[in-house]
């Protein structure tokens, strides 16, 4: 980190986690006085009210130096980093010291359960340029706030039980309420430069956990009581896939073999409830005359079975009106071509029951009141399926499993185009957030820049140098990476004050990866009179001309606040919700509840800004849009107005 990326994180964050720090003191006196006036602890609140402002300001003064010093690792009188380091083992640790390592280790368990983005952001920043060997010990750190801390009371009160009881009212306080300084130190550190690339999961321990997504095996789609539920864990999940779905799953017989007997199948598909959860009267064994079961046809089985997993599927999501004509259409056609074929049930890579999951998870995504049609998109997605199911129907009889291959593949091509064609409608929507991404893009990496020279850079430079950045990065994606990197050789040569002899080649390989990344002429000349400009103007500026502003451009960006963001939204928060939702991929689809109206739509996102921290959501007929911050996002899912769609195959998650 340069000097001046130091001095800004230094100016940025000390004081507000000071500010915190002086909260925390506070709660802690409270609590310490509520313990009675003859106690130990209001002797102790006394002392802790009367050093308050020592405590902040050695603090605050430590952590100053941490962020300032170029040395690594830091100096601590006691701590993981040192008490081991005489190669002896483990050292004996007295009371005091045991207890003062479980509170660091319970603190870093906090932070790691209850702050995860910030957590990772913190990981990824650390390891960025191989800036620290450990994150923990990185200044911006709540590990390395409380050594310091913990220090600062040591100097006060010793090595004391009112020093421990102090920790501990530390950790608690950094577990319930550092939610929004976490966010801020967040912000800060990545205005700073010191995450250039997505936030990697995959580095330590559980951050290559996969993003928890909705699956066809959850017991029931209705929303916890409260509105909210806590976001699914990986033990929930498995508990989840262990208990089933519905009725029809939770008391799943073992399957009969794809050669056993009809009635084998009947008494499976009875004892797993499938024919009771069809409503399906007449299906299931019947009593005959002498008291006996009466076995039903091996189609009717089956077509009770697919009339369950239907069921099944329509009471997690409604569906819409048309999709669900398809549907019933398709049961006993299907029922007819799996009777002759029951490794259906047992295969998941079988092209018809592939075929299947693909068109339930397409449906699906239809808004239930949505007036198809009045939606030419909609339309063309139901034009597809229900010539996919006619031609099923046309081959019904003779359709075997290379004719599945063939059908399945059929409908993979007409997917794909309908896919293609909404994507480019899609596409042409979100130009708009786009152009907004590529502009905050520009200046953040200009900030950095500045930051990371020192350099005191003319306003009009900046804005012609934040030009020629817009234009590049609205070239070719692929051609992005290389052209950023470039273009910083350029501007921090600019910051330093370079010779036009000195700068030109640096241009040049401007203008040649451009060029080869087939960028039009046009863009390249503008770009080239930008940077042009920006270094006559960092040569010629006069003494009194206004200076670009990093610290303002980091201010600027902290209230993200998008137009379908709900109003009572806390923009500076930091909870599971806020890592649900930084781990969202374009393609994913969600159901999403207006909090005003109530109204529902199924959306897809169809697009995410790095820099805004923008999110777009588009219906399937483009009807409807909803444009949110990464904070919204995690407010519409901590509301319980916002849930992924499913994904896997719904015969997989309800067969087995």
């Amino acid at each position: 980190m340069s000097d001046a990326q130091r001095q800004q994180l230094a100016r940025g964050i000390v004081p507000r986690v000071a500010d915190h720090l002086d909260r925390c003191l506070e709660a802690i006196a409270r609590d310490w006085t509520a313990g009675g006036k003859d106690s130990e602890s209001s002797e102790w609140a006394n002392q802790l009210q009367g050093y308050q402002f020592v405590l902040r300001r050695q603090f605050e003064e430590a952590l100053e130096r941490d962020f300032l010093a170029t040395t690594y690792p830091p100096k601590y009188e006691f701590s993981g980093s040192s008490y081991a380091g005489d190669n002896s083992g483990l050292q004996i640790l007295d009371d005091y010291q045991s207890t003062r390592r479980s509170l660091r280790h319970k603190l870093e368990g906090l932070v790691r359960e209850h702050n995860r983005y910030s957590w990772f952001v913190f990981l990824q920043a650390a390891r960025e340029e191989d800036r620290f060997e450990h994150p923990g010990w990185a200044p911006w750190s709540p590990l390395n706030w409380y050594e310091r801390l913990i220090e600062t009371a040591e100097a006060q009160f010793g090595r004391t039980d009112m020093t421990l009881d102090l920790m501990r009212g530390y950790v608690r306080c950094l577990g319930s309420t550092a939610a929004p300084t976490l966010a801020f130190v967040v912000e800060t550190v990545e205005s700073c430069g010191l995450v250039r690339e997505p936030v990697s999961e995959e580095p330590d321990g559980d951050l290559d956990r996969p993003a928890a997504r909705a699956s066809w095996g959850a017991a029931s789609a209705e929303p916890a009581p409260d509105g909210a539920a806590a976001p699914a864990t990986e033990a929930d999940e498995a508990a989840t896939s262990e208990a089933g779905a519905g009725v029809g799953v939770a008391a799943r017989a073992p399957m009969p073999a794809a050669d056993a007997a009809p009635e084998a199948w009947q008494q499976w598909a009875a004892s797993s409830g499938w024919l009771l959860a069809a409503g399906g009267a007449g299906m299931g064994p019947a009593a005959g005359a002498g008291g006996s079961a009466v076995e039903a046809p091996l189609e009717d089985v089956i077509t009770g079975v697919l009339a369950g997993v239907f069921a099944e599927v329509s009471r997690q999501l409604e569906c819409h009106p048309e999709f669900r004509a398809i549907m019933l259409k398709l049961q006993p056609l299907l029922a007819r071509v799996v009777s002759r074929d029951l490794e259906f049930f047992h295969d998941s890579a079988h092209p018809l029951r592939e075929w299947v999951g693909s068109l339930i998870n397409t449906g699906v995504r239809i808004s239930p009141d949505n007036g198809a049609e009045d939606a030419a998109l909609v339309k063309g997605y139901l034009d597809a399926m229900r010539q996919s199911v006619e031609r099923l129907e046309k081959e019904v009889d003779v359709l075997d499993r290379a004719g599945a291959q063939a059908l399945r593949e059929e409908w993979d091509t007409a997917r794909a185009e309908q896919d293609a064609h909404w994507q480019a409608q899609a596409d042409a929507l979100a130009e708009p957030m786009c152009e907004k991404e590529r502009a905050a893009r520009a200046r953040r990496t200009l900030t950095v820049c500045v930051l990371e020279t020192g350099a005191e850079l003319p306003e009009r430079a900046a804005e012609q140098i934040a030009e020629a950045w817009e234009d590049l990065l609205a070239v070719d994606e692929a051609a992005v990476q290389v052209l950023d990197a470039e273009v910083q050789e350029v501007v921090r040569a600019i910051c330093n004050g370079v010779t036009p002899q000195e700068v030109n080649p640096l241009v040049q390989k401007i203008v040649a990866t451009a060029r080869e990344h087939g960028a039009d002429e046009a863009r390249i000349k503008a770009v080239v009179q930008h940077l042009g400009q920006a270094h006559l103007q960092r040569i010629r500026a006069a003494a009194d001309e206004p200076r670009f502003d990093p610290q303002a451009r980091i201010q600027a960006r902290r209230a993200t606040r998008l137009e379908d963001d709900d109003p009572d939204l806390l923009t500076e928060l930091d909870d599971p919700w806020v890592f649900d939702a930084s781990r969202m991929r374009t393609g994913e689809w969600f159901e999403l509840v207006d909090k005003a109206s109530g109204q529902l739509h199924r959306m897809g996102l169809v697009w995410r800004g790095e820099a805004t921290r923008g999110y777009l959501f588009l219906s399937l007929d483009q009807g409807a849009s909803r444009r949110h911050s990464l904070q919204g996002v995690a407010q519409e899912l901590r509301e319980g107005r916002m849930r992924p769609l499913p994904t896997d195959n719904p015969l997989d998650a309800l067969l087995g």
